[in-house]
């Protein structure tokens, strides 16, 4: 029998520049080699979740920061470490059969775009990109290149959102026409540039920018506060919408939007507004009506505790809340499993409610097996694209401070240039396009 990895050196065929690994190669019980860009933070989490798995071997890390992979190293002593994720595809790529990235918002397209021109399967944390283009770019790509990606949106292949797809088949909410989803973390920094601070030892900063323009360096910026920066992350919205908007937007088959409003403590050029309420409508489909889309964070602007929660139980800090005209269900935070309120209410329908087979890969499980062409990855681009499209509707209009009116059909802002160039993102550095 060939060997598989002098199979992949001699036969992967070139497309565009992007070498495509035919799915075949790889047996059913083979181990895949699975390398890491961002080893610390939500890095350490993904090792950590697959540091026992039985399919997978770690081929490198990857991290522009030492000391934040310092315990994915340690805990992995003989796999090998570079700074720059270039330098490990260039090393390691031959012996790389996919690449999990867990990098800050702003560097997610070109490090992912690069991985995949290499012709290497992505497992890319959320939100997919830190613009409207970048998401269409990527999203295009795969479609091109037919590789196994993957956004990391976990809850999408938890149990919550096969419960929700079978109540509602079921008709056990009835009418359904709108969702409410929050979140309780605040990324929102006063609008004035940090002070410049020395760069630690180990941090290579440069290429901790690597796409955006080039700043001073402040502990202000991370480890992970980088998520309240424009340039670099995408606030409260983009850290969680992706988990809390998942089921609804999911299982009632909602794509573009057509028309974004917006309330909040008011627009910040350099963070995000601490205090929001956006509303986004969807047009009717074939399938159901017009449905509205409520997002929620900060004390202003927050959900308020609905009245059918028994006074026991805890309202959550995130999740998703859905009024039908039967039953109001409210879910936890990454599409957590939905229960029906008041608890009287879920006992009365307990006998009656779908039986519902849990039994699936989980998240990383699904992008493995989707690699080896034994499933579909449930969070593809082509999925997570759309959805991250949608967050970053909401979050443009918050930095424009006004409503937006958008053309679902073409998927573009009316009558707003402002708003219609943040849909591109910033320019990237000369080094950093791809």
């Amino acid at each position: 029998m060939t060997n598989r990895r002098h199979f992949l050196s001699k036969t992967a065929v070139a497309f565009a520049g992007v070498q495509i690994l035919p799915r075949s190669v790889f047996g059913a019980n083979e181990k895949l080699s699975i390398a890491f860009v961002g080893a610390g933070g939500k890095g350490w989490h993904a090792v950590q979740s697959l540091q026992n798995n039985d399919s997978v071997n770690f081929a490198a890390f990857a991290d522009v920061h030492e000391a934040r992979a310092a315990e994915a190293r340690k805990a992995n002593p003989s796999v090998p470490f570079v700074s720059d994720f270039r330098r490990m595809l260039d090393q390691h790529g031959k012996n790389i059969d996919g690449v999990i990235i867990s990098t800050p918002d702003h560097t997610h397209h070109f490090n992912a775009k690069t991985c995949m021109q290499a012709g290497k399967p992505v497992y890319l944390e959320k939100p997919l990109t830190h613009s409207i283009a970048e998401a269409r770019d990527l999203m295009a790509l795969e479609q091109q290149t037919k590789l196994a990606c993957q956004m990391g949106n976990q809850g999408h292949s938890g149990g919550g959102i096969l419960v929700l797809e079978e109540w509602v088949k079921a008709g056990v909410l009835g009418n359904v026409n709108e969702a409410h989803c929050w979140a309780g973390p605040i990324w929102s920094y006063p609008d004035a540039r940090p002070a410049e601070e020395p760069v630690p030892a180990g941090l290579d900063w440069n290429q901790w920018l690597g796409p955006a323009a080039s700043v001073p360096y402040s502990s202000k910026y991370l480890p992970a506060q980088w998520r309240g920066w424009f340039e670099f992350g995408n606030g409260t919205l983009g850290d969680w919408a992706c988990h809390n908007m998942d089921a609804p937007y999911h299982v009632w088959g909602l794509d573009c939007p057509s028309r974004v409003e917006i309330e909040s403590s008011g627009p910040s050029k350099l963070s995000f507004p601490a205090r929001v309420k956006i509303t986004y409508t969807f047009p009717a489909s074939a399938t159901r009506g017009e449905f509205k889309l409520h997002w929620y964070h900060g004390a202003d602007h927050a959900l308020k505790r609905p009245p059918e929660l028994d006074a026991a139980r805890t309202f959550p800090d995130g999740g998703t809340l859905i009024h039908g005209s039967k039953t109001t269900i409210l879910m936890g935070t990454h599409a957590g499993t939905p229960r029906v309120i008041p608890e009287a209410k879920m006992q009365e329908l307990s006998t009656s409610l779908p039986k519902v087979n849990l039994k699936r890969s989980n998240h990383w499980d699904n992008w493995l097996l989707a690699i080896k062409g034994q499933e579909t990855c449930r969070s593809s681009f082509a999925y997570g694209g759309r959805l991250t499209e949608t967050m970053h509707f909401g979050n443009i209009a918050l930095h424009v401070n006004r409503s937006l009116t958008i053309d679902p059909t073409t998927r573009t802002i009316i009558g707003d240039e402002e708003a219609t160039a943040l849909m591109h993102g910033p320019a990237a550095r000369e080094s950093w396009k791809v």
